[in-house]
């Protein structure tokens, strides 16, 4: 069988360019759109690399995408009319979680250009609200599933890190979102974030603290009808309940036809050494569904 892999660009409905790595075999017409974490990129985790060549065999192409929120700090080009183009600061420090939609809908749409016509999304970490979110606001009728790679709790982790001090970093950043300065951050905003992107995950008035707080009704995710696969490792660090117990809830709560999840044994988040086992159970659910 014959893959052809390529760097592909798209552009966003907003006007941003993108970047991502498609590796297609010949005639398909089935495509994985995966989307990283956070601070990452298309290129960087060496998972979505060996997913890819796994469901290449079977005849389903793969295309790692950038969004917007690419590495810590980064920059996109931004399209200013014909044949203009301005560079735009980026990264996830400043991104705004819900803009997301318009990178893999751009996604998407190049794809359709280039012969896909069915689609299926995938999710590292804070990838997986992404993903998560826009099947929840588009439902897309091409999307026929979602792979969730390590749905992590990141607004229970925030306040584990935090302990008593985190109702007074979420005052200090609502505070600045106030002033006119939530583009910029502070001492005591982890990760170097901007007031507002820690608020993102931080407040739970923002859907991506929602997505997957495992404590609350899981309201965002529950809508959700079509296929869905999650995957956690049984050392994921950033638990704070056992995985299975994870699993546990996203079943009960799940609003999807059919619910697979899968646990790798001894694999932390990346999955690292652990990818064949990984591929193995993606595979299986995608073969279902494709």
């Amino acid at each position: 069988m014959r893959i052809k892999g390529e760097l592909v660009k798209f552009s966003t409905r907003d006007g941003i360019v993108l970047e991502g790595f498609l590796q297609a075999p010949l005639r398909s017409r089935t495509c994985i759109v995966h989307v990283h974490g956070m601070e990452s990129n298309f290129y960087q985790m060496h998972l979505p690399f060996e997913i890819a060549k796994g469901l290449n065999k079977k005849g389903i192409a793969f295309f790692s995408i950038n969004t917007r929120g690419h590495g810590e700090v980064s920059s996109v080009r931004t399209k200013y009319g014909k044949g203009k183009r301005k560079w735009r600061a980026a990264g996830t420090r400043i991104e705004k979680f819900e803009d997301c939609i318009y990178d893999i809908d751009g996604a998407i749409e190049e794809l359709k250009k280039l012969g896909f016509r069915k689609f299926i999304l995938s999710g590292h970490s804070t990838g997986c609200q992404k993903v998560t979110y826009y099947q929840y606001r588009k439902n897309g009728r091409k999307i026929s599933g979602l792979v969730l790679l390590a749905p992590a709790d990141d607004y229970n982790d925030e306040r584990r890190q935090l302990g008593n001090k985190f109702v007074r970093v979420v005052k200090m950043c609502k505070a600045m979102v106030r002033n006119g300065k939530g583009n910029e951050t502070a001492k005591g905003i982890p990760e170097g974030f901007s007031a507002r992107r820690f608020l993102s995950v931080a407040d739970l008035k923002n859907v991506e603290a929602r997505l997957f707080n495992y404590d609350g009704n899981l309201r965002e995710f529950s809508k959700v009808k079509i296929p869905v696969l999650a995957v956690f490792g049984s050392r994921e660090q950033y638990r704070l309940k056992p995985v299975k117990k994870y699993m546990q809830i996203l079943e009960r709560k799940t609003g999807s036809r059919m619910f697979d999840y899968a646990i790798i044994n001894g694999a932390r988040h990346s999955f690292e050494k652990h990818e064949d086992e990984t591929v193995s159970a993606v595979s299986a659910f995608v073969m279902k569904i494709a």
